[in-house]
C-alpha cells in the first residue's frame, strides 16, 4: 500500500501529466462509447443530418466558395438546408466521407467532436479552478452525460450534439471578461462563433445564459468598464467571422417565405413542455430506463454530484460560482414544466426553441462543473481522488452499457441503407421546413414529377437532363414564354440561354420560372449571391485577422514576461 501511495503522490506531484492522463481516459471511454452503440442506427433527425454531410461532400467536389445546394433532394428538385443550417463544422468530416465513405465521415463527427469536448471542458475548469482533478472529473461528467448521449445517438441531433463541444469555450471567454484576462476577448468569440456554426437555437439559449451570468455578475464590469468594452469587441468579431453563414440566412430569410414561418408545422415550446414525473425520472434516469420511451433528463450521475452540496461546507468566491451555475441549471430545469406559460412574453420570445428541455444542455453542464468541484472538495487524499475518479468512469460506462442495448432494442428498427426518401418522409428533409411556401406540399413534388410546364403551347422541350448541379434542357419556340422548372426556388439560380443570361423568378408554385425569348440551349444551375460571396471573404479574412492579433498578442505577452524575469 505504501509504494501505491508514493505512486500516486509522485503522479500528483507532477501536474503536467495530469492533463494527459485525462486524455487517454478520455479517449478509452470514447472508444467504448463507440462500440457499445454499434451498429450506428437512426435517430429521429438521422437522416436529415446525414444527407447534409453527404451533400456537403458533393459541395466540396463543386463549389471551391461552398455555394452550393443539396441537388439531388426532394426528388432532385434540390432544397437549401445549408442557408439555415451552417456547414462550417462538418467540412473536415466531409473531406474524410470523401476520402472514405459518409457513415465513417459521420462516425468520424462522434469520435472528434466527443474527444474535443473532453478536452476543451477541462481546460475550462482547470482555468477556473485551477485543480486538475475537478477539471477531469468535470469533463468527464458533461461529456458522456445522459442528455449528450440522447442527443447524439437516440436523437441524433447533429447541431446541438456538436454544440456541446463548445460551449466550455464560450464560459472559457467569459470568465476571462469578467474575472480574468479581459485582452483575451477572442476565446469568447471564437468559442460563440463555432456554436453559432453548429446550431443557431443553442447559441440563443447560450446567448441567454451569458446575459444571466453577466447580470448576476455586473460588479466586476462596472468596476472596470476596460471589461465591457472587450465584451463588445468579442461580440463585433463574432458578428465578422460568422458571415458566411449570417448573410446567406438573412438573406433568403428576407428573400421568401417558408414552411419554417408560414406554415403552421413547427414544434412550439408550449406544446413540449414535460410532466413533472418525467422531469423527475429524468433527474434520476441513465441507470434505469422505461423500454421505447425518449425521456430527456440530466441524469442520476448529475444528480448524485451536486447533492454532494449539502456536505460542504464553507465560503469561497469558486464554491460560490459553482452555486451560481447550480442554481441557473435548476431554473433552467423549471422552465421545462408545464406551468410555464410559453405564449406569454417574455415567455413567447423564445416559443421558437421548440423543445424547453434543450435547457438541459446547459443544466448539464452547470451540474457537471459544480459537482465536480464540491467532489473535489471532499477529497482528503490522492488515493481517495483517484478511487473516486474510477467511480465516476465506472458509472459512465455502465449508464452508456444500459443506454446502448436500449438503444439498440428500440432505435435499430430501420437501417441507413434500406431507407428510401419519399414525400411519407419529407425526403428525409426534417419538417422540410426551409421549403418555400408557395410549394403546395411535398406530395406535390412526387405528383409532378419532372415535367416543364409551359403557358405556351408554341415552346417544345426537349433534351432534359439533369447533372449535379446543372439542369440542361432544349427550347424550340417562336415566341417569348415562362417554364417552370422541377426545381425548388432560392435566391441565387443562374439561368442561360444560348450562354446568355435569361430572368429567373419563382413561380407561382414555388419552383423556379425562366423566360425564354427564343430557341437554343437553357442551363439553369444554383450559382449563389453576392451576399454568400461577400459572407465567405469576410469570414475567412476575419479569422485570419483574428489569429494574427492572436499571434501578436501573446508573441508581446511572453516578451514582456521575459523582460519581467530579467529585470529581477
Amino acid at each position: 500500500m505504501g509504494k501505491i501511495e508514493l505512486l500516486l503522490s509522485k503522479i500528483a506531484a507532477n501536474r503536467k501529466s495530469h492533463f494527459w492522463l485525462f486524455l487517454v481516459v478520455l479517449v478509452i471511454l470514447t472508444l467504448a462509447m463507440m462500440l457499445l452503440y454499434r451498429p450506428l442506427c437512426p435517430g429521429h433527425d438521422f437522416f436529415f443530418h446525414y444527407r447534409r454531410l453527404m451533400a456537403l461532400m458533393d459541395g466540396l467536389k463543386i463549389s471551391p466558395f461552398l455555394i452550393y445546394l443539396d441537388y439531388s433532394a426532394m426528388a432532385g428538385y434540390g432544397y437549401f438546408a445549408k442557408a439555415f443550417y451552417s456547414d462550417v463544422i462538418l467540412i473536415p468530416f466531409a473531406i474524410i466521407g470523401n476520402l472514405t465513405n459518409a457513415e465513417f465521415g459521420y462516425q468520424s463527427i462522434i469520435f472528434t467532436t466527443t474527444v474535443l469536448c473532453g478536452v476543451f471542458t477541462y481546460m475550462f475548469i482547470n482555468r477556473v479552478y485551477k485543480n486538475t482533478f475537478t477539471a477531469s472529473a468535470g469533463a468527464l461528467l458533461f461529456t458522456f452525460c445522459v442528455y449528450r448521449i440522447l442527443d447524439v445517438y437516440h436523437r441524433a441531433a447533429v447541431g446541438e450534439a456538436l454544440s456541446f463541444t463548445f460551449i466550455p469555450i464560450v464560459f472559457w471567454g467569459l470568465y476571462e471578461i469578467i474575472n480574468g484576462n479581459y485582452r483575451k476577448w477572442y476565446i469568447l468569440a471564437i468559442g460563440y462563433s463555432l456554436v453559432i456554426f453548429t446550431h443557431l437555437i443553442s447559441s440563443v439559449l447560450m446567448f441567454l445564459t451569458m446575459l444571466i451570468i453577466l447580470i448576476i455578475c455586473y460588479k466586476p464590469l462596472i468596476k472596470e468598464p476596460k471589461r465591457i468594452r472587450s465584451l463588445v469587441i468579442a461580440g463585433v468579431v463574432t458578428l465578422l467571422i460568422v458571415s458566411y453563414y449570417l448573410f446567406p440566412m438573412l438573406e433568403q430569410m428576407f428573400s421568401n417565405t417558408f414552411y419554417y414561418n408560414g406554415k403552421n408545422i413547427m414544434m412550439k415550446a408550449g406544446d413540449m413542455s414535460l410532466d413533472y414525473h418525467w422531469i423527475i425520472w429524468g433527474m434520476f434516469g441513465g441507470v434505469i430506463q422505461p423500454r421505447q420511451l425518449f425521456i430527456p433528463g440530466t441524469g442520476l450521475l448529475l444528480t448524485c454530484v451536486i447533492a454532494l452540496r449539502l456536505f460542504v461546507s464553507g465560503r469561497s468566491d469558486k464554491l460560490r460560482m459553482a452555486d451560481i451555475g447550480v442554481l441557473i441549471g435548476l431554473f433552467y430545469i423549471v422552465l421545462t414544466m408545464p406551468f410555464i406559460p410559453w405564449s406569454v412574453f417574455p415567455f413567447s420570445l423564445l416559443d421558437f426553441i421548440q423543445m424547453p428541455w434543450r435547457f438541459y444542455e446547459f443544466s448539464s453542464f452547470f451540474f457537471a462543473v459544480a459537482g465536480a468541484y464540491y467532489l473535489s472538495l471532499l477529497i482528503k487524499s490522492n488515493k481517495r481522488g483517484l478511487i473516486a475518479l474510477c467511480m465516476v468512469v465506472a458509472m459512465i460506462l455502465v449508464v452508456m452499457a444500459n443506454d446502448s442495448r436500449i438503444y439498440k432494442e428500440v432505435r435499430c428498427y430501420n437501417s441507413i441503407e434500406e431507407n428510401v426518401p419519399q414525400p411519407a418522409n419529407a425526403y428525409n428533409m426534417g419538417g422540410a421546413e426551409y421549403l418555400p411556401v408557395k410549394v403546395p406540399s411535398v406530395d406535390f413534388i412526387e405528383k409532378r414529377g419532372d415535367l416543364i410546364l409551359s403557358g405556351e403551347d408554341t415552346i417544345n422541350v426537349s433534351g432534359f437532363d439533369r447533372n449535379g448541379k446543372y439542369t440542361r434542357l432544349n427550347l424550340t419556340s417562336d415566341n417569348a414564354g415562362m417554364l417552370e422548372l422541377p426545381l425548388i426556388y432560392y435566391k441565387g439560380y443562374t439561368a442561360t440561354l444560348d450562354d446568355q443570361t435569361i430572368p429567373v423568378s419563382e413561380s407561382n408554385n414555388g419552383l423556379v420560372e425562366i423566360h425564354a425569348d427564343r430557341s437554343g440551349s437553357v442551363e439553369v444551375y444554383y450559382d449563389g449571391t453576392v451576399a454568400q460571396q461577400v459572407g465567405w471573404f469576410l469570414s475567412v479574412l476575419s479569422i485570419i485577422g483574428l489569429c494574427i492579433y492572436i499571434f501578436v498578442s501573446v508573441r508581446k505577452q511572453k516578451q514582456s514576461l521575459s523582460e519581467d524575469e530579467s529585470s529581477i
